[in-house]
C-alpha cells in the first residue's frame, strides 16, 4: 500500500461519485506488460506516453477498483497481490444521442472486514478459502426515492432509534436476538464467516434486507467483501472504525479494529449496537480498574506485615553489610517510604550539599533517595537573599565547593571590576526593602548607585571560578573603602579554605589610585593581608590595548632604536597591492579603530603580532623600507611573545609552532626572555610631536609590575608542585563574560538598572555553583557523600545559616492605583486619590448599608468626604515626615506601617477594613514616589539623592 501524501484515485468518476471515508491506494506497477493491463482496464490510454516509472511515482488506484482475493492484512497494513489486476469500475450511462454524461457506481457498497495477520503467514492462501454469498435479488416496485443519508450517524441514539421507527426498520435489540437464533440454528464451519450483500440500489428501508454476520470467531477469518452489484443511483458510503472483542469459548476475548466502509441500514443498526456494548464494557473495566488501583494503597497503608518486613530487611542488612553500607541501604529505604512533602530549607541544603560534594554521584543517587533535582536546586539558590555585600549563604556553598576539590585547585586570585548603571529606585515588595541606592552591605546611602562594583574568585588551576559579591555605589568609590572590602573578601575566602594569592585588576583610574593606596610599584609588586602574600597584577588585554594606543599616538625610542605607527601604515599600504598579501588580517579597522573597535583586545593583538614582524622583516630585506623601521619590527615582536607568554591557555603538550605558546613552566628560557623584557621596557621613552619625553605614561611601569609578580607567584605555586600554570587565569576574561551576561539578562542594556541587575546576578551564582567542576578525586568525594546519606538524608551542618521567614508587610491585592493619573493640580490628584482609596474599601466591605450610606448619600457626602480626606491627609503627612530618612533601611514597610496605624480615624463601621487601607495607601505612595523620582532622573544626570514631592 502506498504510504505518500497522493489521496487521489487515477480511475474516472472515482473520487467524484463514490464518497467514502477510508480509502487504501496502490501504486501503478513498474512492469511495464502489467502497467498496460492496469491502464487498460481503468480506461486510461492517455498515460501510455508518461511511461511506466513516471505513472508508479505520481498516479494511484483505491482498493474499490479490485477484487477480494487480491488483498491481505499484514500486521495493520493493507497489501496487493503481485498479479492483481483492477476490474471494478463505475460505467457510463448512455442518453439517446449515444453520449456519455455520467459515470454510475456499479458497485452496491464496500464493506472491509480484514483480520491483521503476521508478516509469516503466507501470502494469499488462506484467502482463497473465503465464501461469499450472492446478494438478494430486489423487485423493481421496492424502489423508493427517499434516501436517509449515512452521517445520521453522528447524532445522538435515541434519535437513530427514531428514524428506524419511522421506517419499520427493526430495533438493535430485534436485530441482535435474530441474529443470535440465526447463528444458533446455523452450521457454521471454522475459519469461515458469512457475509450477506444489501443492494444500495435499494433505497426503500421498508423492506427487510437479510445481514447476517456470523459472529463466532471473529479473530479467525480473514474478510474483505467487494462485490459488483449493477445500480442506477449513485450513492455514497461512510467509513467507520469499531474496536470489537471477539469471544473464544471461555477465552478471555482479545481486541482487534475493524475498518467499515458501508451506506446500508443494517450495518448502522449492527454499528450502534456494537458501540453501546463496548462503552459499557469500557465503563465496567474502568470501574474496575479504579477499585483494584485504590485497593493496593489502602491495603499498604494499613498492613502491618509490610512495616514488619522493611524492618526485618533493615535488620538483616545491619548484620551481613558493614556499617556504612548498612546505613546506606537504610537511608535509601527511609526515602522510598516517606511520603513526598514540600521540602524544608534544611533539606534543600543538604541537597546542595551532597551535590557540591561529587555531583556526578549525585545524578546517580537522587532518585534512589528521592533527592531535588538540579533545577529544584538552582530554583533554590535563586531564591536566597542576596543583598549588596558578603553573603553566608554564597559563601557556605563555596566552602562545600571548595572542600571537594583537591587541594591544589584551592588556590585562586580576586578579580575585582565595575559595571557602569543607570540610576533607578525600585521597591522589593518580598524583601521589603528599596534597591538601588548606594550600598556596599556595611553602609547604606540615599545617594543614587551608578556603578557596580564585582569581585570574582578564580581558581589558578582548576577550571572554577565564582561571583562572591557586588556592591553599589555613586559616581566614585573611596580608595579606602574600596581596599577594606578587597581584604575583607580575601579574609573570608581564607576562612572557608580558597587561598587567595594574587589581585588582577584593570587600568581604570580607580584601580590606579588602589594601587598606590597599597604602596604598588615596579620594586615592589605585592601587599600583605595579615601576614599573606598577595600578588598584584594589572589585565593584561587592557594593557595591550592601552600600549597599542600610545603607540598610535607617539614614538618610541629604545637603544638608540625607534618604533613608529608610520611603518604599519606604510606596511597596510604596501600590502594592500600585493596579490598575496603578507598580513592578511591587517585592515582599516586596525589602523583606525573606531569607539568599539578599541575595546576590542583582537584588533590590539593582531598589529602585535609574529605575522605583522614577518611583513615587515621581508619589506626591510627588499630594501623597500628604510633600516630605521627595524625598531618598529623589534618592538612588535616582543610585544607578540610578552603576551603570549602572559596570556596563555594550552598546556605542555599542545603542539604549538609559537615560542611561548604552552603553558608557563618557568623554564631557564621562558625567565631568560621574561628579565629581558624587564630591561627592554625599562629602556622605553615616550617621545611626543615636539620631541620632547612624555614621563607621565606609566603603561610600561605596569607591564613591569606584572611580569614581576608573575615571576614571584610562579615561584609561590612551586612550593604547591605544581607541573605548569596557565597564565589566562590571570586575566579578567571571566569577570567580562559575568557583565556581558548580566547585559543580555537586563534586555541587551549598556547600563541596566540595579534592580535587573541583582536578578542577574543571583542567576549568575546559581549558574556556576551548579556547573561541574574538575574532581581528580571522584572516588573518594562519591565515598563522602555517600557516607554523608548514610548517616542522614537531611543532615545540616552547624554553620549554615538559615534564612529568616520574611512578613510580606504591604501585601494588598488591588494594584490597580498604577491607572491613577496624578498629573493634575495639587488639590484635583489629593481628591482622585481619596475617591480611589474610598471605593476600593467599598468594594472589599461589601453588603454593609452603613459604609454605603457613608459614601452615597448627599446629605452626609460632605462630612464624610472630609472626615476621609481628613485622614488621608494625616496619612501623607506622617508619610512626608518618615519616608526620607527609612527608605535607605530595611523593613521600609513595616515600619511606615507602624507610623500610620497611629494616625487616628473613626471609621463609619467597626468592620471596615482601615488596615487595608493603611496598606494600600502606602503601597500607592511609595509606587507614586519611586516612579516620579526614576522619571526626574531620565532627563537630570546629575540628581544623585531621593527628594520626595508631596501629593
Amino acid at each position: 500500500m502506498d504510504d505518500t501524501n497522493t489521496r487521489w484515485c487515477s480511475a474516472p468518476g472515482c473520487m467524484l461519485n463514490i464518497k467514502i471515508a477510508k480509502r487504501h491506494f496502490f501504486r501503478f506497477p513498474k512492469e511495464r506488460k502489467r502497467w498496460l493491463e492496469w491502464i487498460k482496464a481503468c480506461n486510461r490510454m492517455d498515460l501510455v506516453t508518461i511511461g511506466p516509472d513516471y505513472a508508479n511515482q505520481y498516479y494511484r488506484l483505491c482498493h474499490l477498483h479490485f477484487r477480494v482475493e487480491m488483498f491481505r492484512n499484514i500486521e495493520g497494513r493493507i497489501y496487493l497481490s503481485k498479479e492483481a489486476v483492477p476490474s471494478i469500475f463505475l460505467k457510463p450511462v448512455q442518453t439517446g444521442d449515444n453520449k456519455s454524461t455520467d459515470l454510475l457506481q456499479p458497485i452496491s457498497f464496500v464493506t472491509i472486514f480484514l483480520k491483521p495477520e503476521s508478516r509469516t503467514r503466507n501470502s494469499l492462501s488462506n484467502l482463497s478459502q473465503l465464501s461469499l454469498s450472492t446478494p438478494h435479488p430486489m423487485k423493481s416496485d421496492e424502489t423508493d426515492t427517499t434516501i436517509i443519508s449515512p452521517l445520521q450517524v453522528l447524532f445522538p441514539r435515541a434519535s437513530i432509534n427514531q428514524v428506524y421507527e419511522d421506517r419499520n426498520i427493526p430495533s438493535v435489540e430485534t436485530t441482535l436476538l435474530k441474529e443470535k437464533s440465526e447463528n444458533n440454528n446455523e452450521n457454521i464451519p471454522n475459519n469461515k464467516m458469512d457475509v450477506d450483500i444489501v443492494k444500495e440500489g435499494c433505497t426503500d428501508w421498508t423492506t427487510p434486507t437479510s445481514s447476517r454476520i456470523s459472529s463466532e470467531k471473529y479473530n479467525n477469518e480473514d474478510i474483505i467483501d467487494l462485490t459488483s452489484v449493477d445500480s442506477l443511483v449513485p450513492t455514497t458510503s461512510k467509513a467507520v472504525s469499531v474496536d470489537t472483542t471477539p469471544q473464544n469459548g471461555d477465552r478471555t476475548p482479545k481486541r482487534r479494529r475493524w475498518h467499515i466502509s458501508t451506506q446500508t441500514p443494517e450495518a448502522w443498526i449492527y454499528i450502534d449496537s456494537f458501540l453501546r456494548k463496548r462503552r459499557m464494557e469500557n465503563l465496567e473495566t474502568r470501574i474496575d480498574s479504579k477499585a483494584t488501583a485504590k485497593r493496593p494503597k489502602m491495603l499498604y497503608a494499613e498492613n502491618e506485615d509490610h512495616c514488619a518486613k522493611v524492618d526485618q530487611i533493615k535488620a538483616a542488612c545491619a548484620d551481613l553489610l558493614p556499617r556504612n553500607c548498612a546505613l546506606l541501604v537504610s537511608a535509601f529505604i527511609d526515602a522510598r517510604e516517606k511520603r513526598k512533602t514540600k521540602r524544608s530549607f534544611a533539606n534543600k541544603q543538604s541537597a546542595l550539599e551532597f551535590f557540591l560534594i561529587a555531583s556526578g554521584a549525585y545524578r546517580f543517587y537522587r532518585p534512589l533517595c528521592l533527592l531535588p533535582t538540579v533545577r529544584q536546586l538552582w530554583r533554590h539558590i535563586r531564591n536566597w537573599d542576596i543583598p549588596p555585600g558578603l553573603n553566608d549563604n554564597v559563601l557556605n556553598a563555596l566552602h562545600l565547593k571548595v572542600k571537594s576539590l583537591p587541594p591544589t585547585e584551592r588556590l585562586c586570585c580576586l578579580c575585582v571590576s565595575e559595571m557602569r548603571l543607570k540610576p533607578y529606585l525600585f521597591y522589593n515588595l518580598s524583601r521589603d526593602r528599596i534597591i538601588g541606592f548606594h550600598d556596599i552591605g556595611v553602609e547604606k546611602r540615599r545617594t543614587l548607585a551608578r556603578k557596580a562594583l564585582v569581585i570574582m574568585a578564580r581558581s589558578l588551576t582548576g577550571d572554577w571560578e565564582q561571583p562572591v559579591a557586588y556592591y553599589f555605589y555613586g559616581s566614585m568609590c573611596h580608595v579606602n573603602i574600596m581596599k577594606d572590602l578587597i581584604f575583607q573578601a580575601i579574609i573570608k575566602l581564607k576562612g572557608i579554605g580558597a587561598t587567595v594569592h594574587a589581585l588582577v585588576t584593570g587600568t581604570a583610574p580607580t584601580f590606579l589610585r588602589l594601587s598606590q593606596q597599597l604602596g604598588i610599584s615596579v620594586e615592589h609588586s605585592s601587599f600583605l593581608v595579615n601576614g599573606e602574600k598577595i600578588f598584584y597584577i594589572f589585565d593584561v588585554p587592557r594593557l595591550i590595548r592601552a600600549t597599542r594606543n600610545i603607540f598610535m599616538s607617539y614614538e618610541l625610542r629604545f637603544r638608540e632604536k625607534r618604533a613608529s605607527w608610520t611603518d604599519v601604515k606604510l606596511l597596510f599600504r604596501r600590502d594592500s597591492q600585493m596579490r598575496l598579501p603578507l598580513v592578511p588580517k591587517l585592515s582599516v579597522g586596525h589602523l583606525e579603530p573606531n569607539r568599539h573597535q578599541k575595546t576590542e583586545t583582537k584588533y590590539a593583538v593582531q598589529i602585535f603580532s609574529s605575522s605583522m614582524a614577518a611583513g615587515l622583516s621581508a619589506h626591510i630585506a627588499s630594501g623597500e623600507f628604510p633600516l630605521k623601521a627595524i625598531g618598529t619590527m623589534e618592538f612588535v615582536y616582543i610585544f607578540d611573545q610578552l603576551f603570549d607568554i602572559l596570556n596563555s591557555s594550552a598546556s605542555t603538550k599542545t603542539n604549538n609552532n609559537k615560542d611561548f605558546g604552552q603553558a608557563f613552566t618557568g623554564s631557564m628560557h621562558e625567565m631568560c626572555f621574561l628579565q629581558r623584557t624587564l630591561d627592554f621596557l625599562k629602556s622605553i621613552r615616550v617621545i611626543d610631536a615636539n620631541g620632547t619625553c612624555v614621563k607621565s605614561m606609566k603603561s610600561f611601569d605596569r607591564w613591569q609590575i606584572t611580569i614581576n609578580a608573575v615571576i614571584q607567584l610562579w615561584n609561590t605555586l612551586k612550593e604547591h608542585q605544581i607541573p605548569f600554570f596557565r597564565t589566562r587565569r590571570l586575566n579578567q576574561e571571566g569577570i567580562e563574560r559575568v557583565f556581558r551576561s548580566i547585559r543580555r539578562q537586563s534586555g541587551n542594556r549598556v547600563k541596566p538598572t540595579p534592580i535587573l541587575f541583582t536578578r542577574a546576578f543571583k542567576n549568575l551564582v546559581s549558574k556556576h555553583f551548579l556547573e561541574h567542576s574538575s574532581e581528580n578525586n571522584s572516588v573518594a568525594n562519591a565515598r563522602r557523600m555517600l557516607k554523608r546519606i548514610a548517616l542522614s538524608v537531611s543532615s545540616l551542618q552547624a554553620d549554615k545559616v538559615q534564612p529568616v521567614a520574611t512578613q510580606i508587610a504591604l501585601s494588598v491585592a488591588a494594584t490597580n492605583y498604577r491607572n491613577i493619573d496624578l498629573r493634575l493640580p495639587e488639590k484635583s490628584a489629593f481628591k482622585r486619590v481619596c475617591e480611589f482609596l474610598l471605593s476600593e474599601c467599598l468594594r472589599t466591605h461589601v453588603n454593609c448599608d452603613a459604609c454605603v450610606s457613608y459614601a452615597v448619600k448627599e446629605n452626609s457626602n460632605k462630612d464624610a468626604l472630609s472626615s476621609f480626606s481628613l485622614y488621608i491627609s494625616g496619612l501623607e503627612d506622617t508619610f512626608m515626615r518618615n519616608f526620607e530618612k527609612l527608605s535607605i533601611e530595611d523593613n521600609l514597610g513595616a515600619q511606615m506601617l507602624q507610623f500610620a496605624e497611629q494616625v487616628e480615624y473613626k471609621p463609619p463601621c467597626p468592620d471596615f477594613p482601615v488596615a487595608f487601607l493603611i496598606k494600600l495607601f502606602l503601597r500607592m505612595r511609595i509606587y507614586f514616589t519611586l516612579s516620579r523620582h526614576n522619571k526626574i532622573c531620565k532627563g537630570a544626570e546629575s540628581r544623585n539623592s531621593l527628594n520626595v514631592i508631596q501629593l
